[in-house]
């Protein structure tokens, strides 16, 4: 199994960046877990087996595919040699191109063509054209991005302003904090947040601040017992209760398994 960041930027700040994952004979059949990290993605999964599991829903995945918010580790299996090549985008970034209620892809990997035809045959055009050239992919995929008609209203740059604040403090925040910096009520936060990112802020910040956690373990800069408290987490059983929730497992079980392409991704 082979997982690789392709450095790209474009100049409405859309784009994280972008990724290839490929599959050999020898890693078959690979499963793992997969940690959400609070960004969205359009992919290209060249594949027929490729499958996900959330919440015991089992969904295939396969061609031009939308991957929104979710909340909670999700389950990934392949039985093929195969190969993902993708682009990572900022929380709003789906709203800002789809320009419609982001929530309804929440927890969902969803065919694009599903919410517009033009931009997932686009997409496909670029996907299918390039799975070897990567130099290229990058090049055409950002002046894909750049040629895009995006909604970026007053409520969009607010939601944007609080994102990064949840970004800059690593998920170490409040939501009521957030209300110090946007012009927005509590209750339209929610909404607002909910429309254009996929999870409530609450759900956000809390994930966000679990997977920065992991990031920090996974690059073995600093040790668990440290994070624990660093992440604002009470003692060990809280940190324990939170893994449980977003690993699906107890820490002491995750930690006596291997986890290659999420330690991969983790360690970006």
């Amino acid at each position: 199994m082979e997982f690789n960041f392709i450095e790209g930027k474009d100049s409405r700040n859309l784009v994280k960046n972008l990724f290839k994952l490929t599959f050999s004979k020898n890693d078959l059949p690979f499963e793992s877990i997969i940690l959400p990290l609070g960004f969205p993605s359009l992919a290209y999964i060249f594949s027929n087996t490729q499958e996900i599991d959330f919440k015991g829903k089992k969904s295939s995945i396969k061609g031009s595919v939308i991957t929104g918010q979710f909340y909670g580790t999700y389950d990934f299996s392949v039985k093929d040699e195969s190969t993902n090549i993708g682009i990572i985008l900022h929380p709003t970034s789906l709203y800002k191109i789809f320009k419609t209620d982001i929530s309804f892809l929440t927890n969902k990997i969803t065919p694009i063509e599903e919410f517009n035809l033009k931009i997932s045959k686009e997409l496909s055009s670029i996907f299918l054209n390039n799975k070897d050239e990567l130099l290229n992919y990058e090049k055409e995929m950002l002046i894909f991005i750049e040629s895009l008609n995006i909604k970026t209203d007053s409520e969009v740059k607010q939601i944007d302003k609080a994102i990064n604040l949840i970004i800059e403090k690593d998920g170490l925040i409040q939501v009521n904090e957030l209300l110090n910096v946007i012009s927005f009520s509590q209750k339209s936060l929610e909404t607002k947040f909910k429309k254009i990112v996929g999870l409530t802020p609450g759900k956000f910040i809390r994930q966000y601040r679990f997977m920065n956690l992991m990031q920090k373990y996974q690059s073995k800069k600093i040790a668990l017992t440290d994070l624990i408290y660093m992440f604002d987490y009470y003692d060990q059983s809280h940190f324990a209760k939170d893994f449980k929730f977003f690993m699906k497992q107890s820490p002491k079980k995750f930690f006596k398994n291997d986890y290659p392409l999420l330690e991969k991704y983790l360690i970006e």
